[in-house]
């Protein structure tokens, strides 16, 4: 008696012992399942290394992956490792079983996963590309809904046992899980890249709507210029203003139709403001052109009009005042530290000076191409992220008089 007690307890001790292996050797299988599938990002993906990890893993010779077609209310072959994968993500001559057909189709209905010892006495079994005699089946359920099924076949009779059915039906549901989160994360990004989408629309509309405000005040200055040569019956000198006034408008509508330009244009247009207003003004003011041989005028690009407006404001509200020396404006276009920086200098009268002028004026159009000005900057940050900027600095002696204001504009350049 003593030593049938013995065995037992030897033969329970060993059940123990194969059991407690088996747990341990199904929750690795688990974790193993898990972590590889932490690095797909699309669903096709999440497939895809379901069925080959099913054979690296689990030592399955034969994994299949179906997909529900709810539109035709089918099972579709999406996935596949072993005899049905000839090679990278394709199924070699797939199969389509509608639900409730065959044991793959009875799993999807039913929601239930089978293990069947004996494919040759289940009539339902449906041979794909070879005849197998074990087959093992667990259906992929997201919120209680079918999505899929995973099915493994095996060549030997009773292969698969109890611990398999355990494994792949918790591989299934972290399959299911990891589906419902990449859905999620990619109906995030849609909504993020639609946002993004729309935003940049409504900038660009926002940027063409401060580009179409400053063409017209473009306009309507060179018109009063020529206008004012009529009046005085300056013929020679009108009709050189036409002319000029003629080549800004092409230059300027030219200009105008991106929202980038080259230098070049840029500089092209700037000058030929300038000229329009050296005539208007009867040559009161020089004007002294720099550009770095560094800059590629043709491939460096800038927003249109950019600096027109700081032109326009040093010409009329600090040189045109100034009553004592020579009226200068400098224009000067160098690189620096990867920025292309565009300086605009004058020894006018200074800002602090100009405002006592026009304390008692109305905003002038000056002013409002210059606020238009910084709007669009900040919009081309927003849009291209270029860190553009508009530094102005006042420029005095030591003794406290104002020699002029300096502009700095500053563009980073993508080489």
């Amino acid at each position: 008696m003593t030593k049938l007690v013995k065995r037992a307890a030897t033969r329970y001790a060993a059940e123990e012992l194969t059991a407690l292996r088996e747990e341990l050797e199904a929750e690795k299988a688990v974790t193993f399942f898990a972590t590889s599938m932490i690095a797909q990002t699309t669903i096709d993906e999440v497939l895809w290394d379901v069925a080959k990890n099913c054979i690296a893993r689990l030592n399955f010779v034969d994994c299949v992956v179906y997909w529900l077609d709810q539109d035709r209310n089918v099972l579709v072959q999406i996935a596949a490792h072993g005899p049905k994968n000839p090679g990278g993500h394709t199924v070699f001559r797939p199969i389509n079983i509608p639900l409730g057909q065959g044991i793959v189709g009875t799993v999807a209905s039913t929601g239930l996963p089978e293990l069947i010892n004996d494919t040759s006495t289940d009539s339902r079994y449906i041979q794909d590309d070879a005849m197998r005699l074990a087959e093992i089946t667990v259906p992929i359920l997201s919120e209680g809904k079918i999505i899929g099924v995973i099915d493994a076949e095996h060549p030997r009779k009773d292969f698969f046992q109890s611990r398999h059915l355990k494994i792949m039906t918790t591989v299934a549901a972290l399959c299911a899980q990891k589906i419902k989160q990449v859905e999620v994360d990619a109906a995030y990004w849609q909504a993020e890249r639609q946002l993004m989408e729309t935003n940049k629309r409504v900038a660009e509309t926002k940027l063409l709507a401060l580009r179409m405000q400053m063409n017209p005040h473009f306009i309507f200055n060179s018109l009063n210029s020529i206008n004012s040569f009529i009046l005085q019956n300056e013929v020679d000198l009108a009709s050189d203003l036409l002319t000029k006034f003629s080549r800004l408008m092409r230059q300027v509508l030219d200009n105008s139709k991106t929202e980038w330009v080259s230098l070049r244009n840029e500089l092209k247009a700037l000058q030929i403001y300038v000229e329009l207003e050296l005539l208007r003004c009867d040559k009161k003011f020089e004007v002294d052109y720099q550009v770095s041989d560094e800059l590629d005028q043709d491939t460096v690009h800038v927003p249109p009009l950019i600096t027109q407006p700081y032109v326009e404001n040093a010409i009329w509200h600090g040189l045109m005042p100034k009553k004592n020396g020579t009226p200068i404006l400098q224009i000067n276009c160098h690189k620096e530290q990867g920025n292309l920086v565009v300086e605009i200098n004058d020894n006018g009268i200074g800002r602090v000076a100009s405002a006592n002028l026009r304390v008692n004026q109305v905003v002038t159009h000056e002013a409002q191409s210059l606020k238009l000005t910084e709007e669009r900057l900040l919009l081309v940050n927003e849009m291209y992220g270029v860190n553009a900027r508009i530094d102005l600095t006042d420029n005095y002696q030591a003794d406290g008089l104002a020699t002029g204001t300096s502009v700095r504009f500053t563009l980073k350049l993508p080489y």
